[in-house]
């Protein structure tokens, strides 16, 4: 009996198949989706807020191949979400024209209450690559808010499910890039689902806070927000005077409640109210000499944490023509270092725009002086003094050096030889140029870009053979003298001194020589010239 049967099965759902393909064929159309969380490539055939009690049983259609799609059953009745049911496989999944396949999903659920959504997810990874000549699919997503049994019944945003997935706060960029402006009272809409029997939407509330960063930076305050309810859809009116908001970015945390006080998990959105435009202050050198580094900052101040700003800088010369900054002049958004070398009047503008629109500009004028170039002569590392004067044998070799001249830029160089003939364009003068004896005058002048000149002169005497031996003469003859006053110190430090001989002498009493007698007292003695008393 069964055997009889599978055949009679297989050709009806072939017949089926082929009524499906006739009908469906003209009207459908591939769609395809990259990297994206909700994919509209799988669709249920049930809205929102469908009710089952022990069966769950869902059908749909899909544009995409649901061979390997997995599906979930997730409880959101409370705070924390919690799967309750999953699979790898749906029920049944039957091709009933090109990219296009029905689908179904059958689940027992007795004894479950709960306010809870079905997920049918396919990855890429499960789905392939898409074949030869096809791009590779990304990740596709469907859900479906249902509610299972008769209890733990609540209503729901379905925004709410997706921030039930971000574990991380929103950054800076998210929460300040994408804000909704709100400037006046503004309409927002949301879907909102309701449970049976549950009556309709009779509050909404939201806490707000100021988040710059995506972080509440004071304690939130909750208020009531007007509403009303349109085909599912919560229509809510944000006035930023009945809320006396500050300017700044504030995030909104909505919640509904419904005729039963069940109350909806919250769905966020993020505002920017920003009414002013915001004000600029440049701060630089309002002198400089040419080739000095110029620092150019900006201070903004829109009104509140966390503005962020586009900002446009140029550079105007006195001839009013402009430039943007070069990258190598921009330090940071804020910041620029310029580094001009031509004299002149130059103003800086700044235009800024905040993320409400507001536009807002500044300029500052600031003049570059040029700097007097120094003309400086040195000869072998020695530099020599303006009007100096200094000696050369005609056959030594020698050079000038200009390069001890300095400005802030690029210099030329011209030398003036006897105010006669000059040589321009070198650093450096040498012997090569000045082959007459006698006394020379040379003069440096140096150019910068602008115009500007500065000279020093020395004066170079050339010495002829004769010359040099008549200045040696004097010279040796000096050192003669000096060598014939040293000889004759040494010959006089060498003469031995005489030594002290001594004297014979006769006493008072004379002998006279007729006589033969003496006196008893008359003796011969020697004595000394001086006394060695």
């Amino acid at each position: 009996m069964n055997s009889m049967e599978q055949p009679s099965k297989g050709k009806t759902y072939l017949l089926v198949g082929l009524l499906l393909l006739c009908f469906t064929t003209s009207n459908v159309h591939a769609v395809h989706s990259t990297d994206v969380e909700i994919s509209n490539n799988i669709e249920f055939n049930l809205p929102d807020g469908a009710q089952f009690d022990d069966v769950l049983n869902l059908t749909g259609v899909s544009t995409i191949p649901l061979k390997n799609a997995s599906w979930s059953v997730v409880n959101i009745s409370g705070v924390t979400p919690t799967t309750l049911l999953s699979g790898p496989y749906l029920t049944s999944v039957q091709p009933v024209a090109e990219d296009l396949f029905s689908w179904s999903l059958i689940v027992d659920v007795p004894d479950v209450d709960c306010t809870c959504y079905v997920e049918i997810n396919v990855d890429e990874e499960r789905r392939g690559k898409g074949g030869p000549g096809k791009e590779p699919q990304g990740h596709d997503l469907a859900r479906l808010v249902v509610y299972l049994g008769e209890n733990h019944h609540r209503p729901v945003f379905p925004h709410e499910i997706d921030h039930m997935s971000d574990s991380m706060p929103e950054s800076l960029a998210e929460a300040s890039d994408h804000a909704t402006l709100l400037s006046s009272e503004f309409n927002i809409s949301y879907p909102i689902v309701t449970a049976p029997n549950s009556g309709s939407i009779v509050s909404v509330q939201a806490t707000v806070c100021p988040a710059p960063y995506g972080v509440c930076t004071t304690t939130p305050l909750e208020v009531d927000i007007p509403f009303t309810v349109s085909e599912n859809e919560l229509l809510l009116a944000v006035d930023p005077a009945l809320i006396q908001l500050e300017e700044g970015v504030w995030q909104f945390d909505f919640t509904a409640k419904d005729a039963l006080l069940r109350t909806t998990h919250s769905t966020r959105a993020i505002f920017l109210h920003d009414t002013q435009a915001p004000t600029i202050s440049l701060t630089l050198d309002s002198v400089v000499n040419e080739s000095e580094p110029v620092h150019v900052y900006a201070s903004l101040d829109d009104g509140y944490v966390g503005a962020k700003y586009s900002m446009t800088w140029s550079l105007e010369y006195e001839n009013e023509q402009r430039r943007a900054p070069l990258s190598h002049e921009v330090v940071s958004e804020d910041h620029l270092l310029l580094n001009l070398t031509e004299q002149g009047s130059y103003t800086v503008h700044l235009s800024v725009r905040d993320l409400a629109g507001h536009l807002e500009t500044a300029s500052e004028d600031f003049t570059v002086l040029n700097l007097r170039p120094t003309a400086r002569i040195s000869i072998e590392g020695m530099v020599l003094s303006d009007n100096g004067r200094f000696s050369v044998d005609l056959q030594e070799e020698w050079e000038l050096n200009a390069s001890e001249s300095f400005d802030n830029e690029v210099v030329d160089y011209l030398w003036v030889i006897n105010d006669g003939r000059s040589v321009r364009g070198t650093p450096t003068l040498d012997s090569t140029q000045l082959s007459e004896v006698g006394l020379h005058q040379v003069e440096l002048i140096v150019f910068d870009d602008d115009g500007a000149t500065h000279s020093t002169v020395v004066e170079i005497e050339i010495l002829g053979k004769e010359s040099a031996e008549s200045q040696r003469g004097p010279l040796l003859a000096l050192l003669a003298l000096v060598a014939i006053a040293a000889f004759v110190l040494v010959l006089r430090n060498r003469e031995p001194s005489s030594p002290d001989l001594p004297k014979w002498n006769t006493s008072d009493s004379l002998i006279s020589r007729g006589t033969g007698s003496t006196s008893p007292r008359a003796d011969a003695t020697v004595e000394e010239d001086e006394p060695r008393g």
